[in-house]
C-alpha cells in the first residue's frame, strides 16, 4: 500500500445534524461538571472533542487543571451516552461516499481516519452506517485536542503497522477549514469536499489541494489520489 487516505466524518462522510453527538456533549457537562449548557455556545465545526470540551467549559468560567482533572470521566460518559443512544438512530452516508471507499480500496489504498471524534464514537457512527471496516487506523479526538497532530498520528500508525513510507502520498478529506488546515500543518494533501457548513468559496480561500463540491465527482477524486 503506497498511499494513505485519510477521511474525515462528520460533513465529509456521515450527513445529518448530529444530535446524538452534540447530547453527549450536554449528558457529560452536566454529570461530570454539574453545568447546563452546550456546544453552540462556541463555533465548534471541525475542532476535536477534546478541544470542544475545554473551550466550551472555560467559556462557563471553569478553569482549565478543574476541567482537565475529570475530562477522562467526561469522556467516559460521553462515550456510553453515546453508543446508548445511536444503537435507536440511523445515521446517512452522503451520496458517494460508499463508492469512493469501494474504488479506493480496490486500489490497494489504505484508508484510515483523520476525525475529532473520540475513537468509539467514531467507531459507532462508522458501525451505523456499515463503514467502519473500510478504515484500518486514524487519529481520533481522544488521542489529541491538535488536529494536525492526529494527522500525523493517523500516519505514524500507517508506518507502524502497515509497512506504510510516507513519501508526498498521504491524503487528506475533509469538509472544513480546519480540515485543510490540519493537513497542510502535518505535510500532506488536502481535499476539500463541500458538503459540510462551509460554502465552496469558503474552502476554495483556504487552498486546498484539490476542491470538489461532494464525494460523487468520483472520477475527478480518483484521479487526483491515484495519479
Amino acid at each position: 500500500m503506497n498511499k494513505l487516505v485519510l477521511f474525515d466524518i462528520d460533513g465529509t462522510l456521515i450527513k445529518g445534524d448530529n444530535k446524538k453527538h452534540r447530547l453527549s456533549f450536554c449528558y457529560a457537562f452536566k454529570k461530570v461538571y454539574e453545568l447546563d449548557t452546550t456546544i453552540d455556545i462556541i463555533d465548534h465545526h471541525g475542532k476535536t472533542d477534546k478541544q470542544i470540551i475545554l473551550e466550551v467549559l472555560k467559556k462557563k468560567g471553569l478553569d482549565e487543571q478543574r476541567i482537565r482533572l475529570k475530562i477522562n470521566e467526561a469522556i467516559k460518559e460521553m462515550t456510553a451516552y453515546f453508543e446508548k443512544s445511536i444503537s435507536k438512530d440511523k445515521l446517512s452516508l452522503f451520496e458517494g461516499a460508499q463508492t469512493i471507499l469501494e474504488e479506493l480500496s480496490k486500489n490497494n489504498i489504505l484508508l484510515g481516519l483523520v476525525t475529532g471524534n473520540l475513537e468509539p464514537i467514531a467507531r459507532a457512527k462508522l458501525k451505523n452506517v456499515n463503514v467502519n471496516d473500510y478504515f484500518k487506523l486514524g487519529g481520533f479526538g481522544s488521542d489529541d485536542e491538535n488536529r494536525i497532530n492526529l494527522v500525523r498520528i493517523a500516519t505514524k500508525r500507517a508506518e507502524d503497522n502497515f509497512g506504510f513510507k510516507f513519501d508526498n502520498n498521504v491524503f487528506l478529506i475533509g469538509d472544513t477549514p480546519r480540515d485543510i488546515e490540519a493537513g497542510k500543518g502535518a505535510g500532506v494533501k488536502t481535499i476539500a469536499i463541500s458538503t459540510g457548513p462551509y460554502s465552496w468559496q469558503e474552502l476554495k480561500a483556504e487552498n486546498p489541494d484539490f476542491l470538489f463540491k461532494s464525494l460523487t465527482f468520483k472520477e475527478e477524486i480518483l484521479n487526483a489520489i491515484l495519479s
